[in-house]
């Protein structure tokens, strides 16, 4: 598999443009892929989910979210970060069956307390159709514990574009399921029905295309082995976990269940970008992080190298998606408007705060990564609690104050987290933030023409009484092409070397 070229230090900003020229197809094309299947993953879920709360009771779609919220949690313990050590671990085909093996033991003892959880609600608390809802979840964890093992196979192979594939495959019959069993009477039933199809034809998929069959086997130094680094991810895990429902969770109680609702729609908006922008980061990430790593390991310059990469990679993801946050606080009241309607214009605000923290939480994308493949992945737990922490804790003491105060909290704890962020890339990965600061600067130019250009549009629509969905698409092609070409006046005419567009010229 080729790398990246490893100069020495003196001359390897000269052949960074090299580099880029070799790799940037095939990078393009991963990321196009992983991107796609992205979105029509969260067509999917956005599909669903307006079926769902139309064909559904609200009695039954509030018993989904509760009990799923429940369910996420045991998976996030079932997948224990076994696709992760495949992407940082050149796993021979031993290794590969231990893997396999683990992540079944785990799937199944997750399956066993869903079961046990299913049975006390069933036969303890008289309530068999929640009992019965909860068996079918359990379902979930078996599938979904080898699927993070085939996605982390399919990722060190380098292939991307037959996992997209895949999720799109997946993504799809899951849809069909789910629609099919809402037709028919199968209710909440079937957006469980749904998730399962979803993750069934992936692992069966996966491992057509992977060529590979766990062998039930495993040792005890290497079950240690896997279970250390799994203890890492998985605190990593639980803590975002805990991170993500506390906001809602909190509002709820402090504020009542229309806030919450609010406040749970800018967040669903929010993520459907995040997700987008996240998830082929986040694998690009690993992909191109670990060929820099795998390259040069011998000679123990892995943290520099990286890092170095990771440098370049930091100020073309941020060129990326800050422009993609901040516009969408800038059209959040037009999407709100054209998506949900009136009565939830309450949300745009709240879209508008979140999206801002959005845009401080990018770089924690990079860090899993970059860290593991440094070999320092052992300081992001503590760093997860902090943040964890401040974040839990912000919004505990802002609710009572009004919700829009607890999306400003959130803000703030962003803030921390980018520092933290900061300090554990730069330290311990080698990532040169003087320099990602340097760039984006003329990155936040392009960003201000943009924001102008929305502005003036929005005003200008307003006084001409546009349609709302007219103005919308009106304001994300001017903006976002305004953007792109202040970006390409800045590299082109003033020589200020823009990665995106410089081919990493330094």
């Amino acid at each position: 598999m080729d790398g990246f070229p490893l100069p020495p230090s003196s001359s390897r900003r000269s052949h960074l443009p090299r580099w880029l020229r070799l790799r940037l197809p095939s990078v393009i094309g991963d990321g196009a892929s992983t991107l796609g299947s992205k979105i029509v993953s969260q067509v999917v879920q956005l599909v669903v989910f307006l079926v769902a709360a139309r064909v559904l009771e609200s009695a039954e779609f509030g018993l989904y979210a509760y009990s799923s919220a429940v369910v996420i949690l045991l998976v996030v313990v079932a997948e224990g970060g076994w696709g992760e050590f495949i992407m940082k671990t050149e796993c021979t085909r031993d290794e590969l069956d231990q893997v396999g093996t683990i992540s079944i033991i785990s799937g199944m003892l997750v399956t066993m307390v869903g079961l046990s959880i299913a049975a006390v609600v069933w036969f303890f608390f008289h309530q068999p159709w929640e009992g019965m809802l909860l068996c079918l979840f359990s379902s979930w964890f078996l599938p979904s514990s080898l699927s993070v093992v085939y996605d982390g196979l399919l990722v060190a192979r380098g292939l991307l574009r037959k996992q997209a594939a895949i999720r799109i495959a997946s993504e799809v019959t899951g849809l069909g399921v789910t629609m099919l069993g809402l037709w028919i009477g199968w209710n909440i039933f079937s957006l469980v029905a749904g998730r399962l199809a979803t993750l069934l034809v992936g692992v069966f998929a996966s491992a057509i295309v992977a060529g590979w069959y766990p062998k039930l086997r495993l040792t005890l130094p290497f079950a240690r082995e896997i279970l250390e680094f799994s203890r890492h991810i998985l605190a990593n895990r639980l803590i975002i976990f805990l991170r993500s429902y506390s906001g809602t969770l909190a509002i709820g109680s402090f504020l009542g269940l229309a806030e919450a609702g609010y406040y749970r729609v800018a967040e669903r908006i929010i993520a459907a970008f995040s997700e987008l922008i996240g998830e082929p980061a986040r694998m690009l990430a690993w992909t191109l992080f670990r060929r820099v790593a795998v390259k040069i390991d011998a000679n123990g310059k892995t943290s520099r190298d990286v890092g170095t990469s990771a440098t370049t990679f930091m100020t073309i993801l941020m060129a990326i998606s800050a422009p993609i946050y901040l516009g969408l606080s800038l059209i959040s009241s037009g999407l709100i408007d054209v998506v949900l309607g009136d009565k939830w214009a309450p949300a745009a605000i709240l879209v508008t705060i979140l999206s801002a923290k959005q845009v401080l939480l990018t770089p924690g994308y990079v860090t899993e990564p970059l860290l593991s493949l440094s070999g320092n992945i052992r300081r992001m737990p503590a760093a997860l609690l902090f943040n964890g922490a401040i974040s839990v804790g912000l919004i505990v003491l802002l609710a009572p104050f009004g919700v829009e105060a607890a999306a400003w909290g959130q803000c703030l704890a962003s803030l921390i987290s980018f520092a933290v962020s900061m300090h554990l890339q730069r330290n311990y990965g080698g990532l040169a933030w003087s320099r990602v600061i340097r760039d984006c600067a003329y990155v936040a130019v392009a960003i201000a023409a943009m924001a102008a250009t929305v502005y003036s549009l929005g005003y200008l629509a307003e006084a001409s009484a546009l349609r709302h969905l007219s103005t919308l698409a009106i304001q994300v092609v001017f903006g976002g092409t305004i953007y792109v070409l202040t970006l390409a006046i800045l590299q082109k005419v003033i020589g200020i070397p823009i990665p995106i567009f410089a081919g990493g010229r330094r």
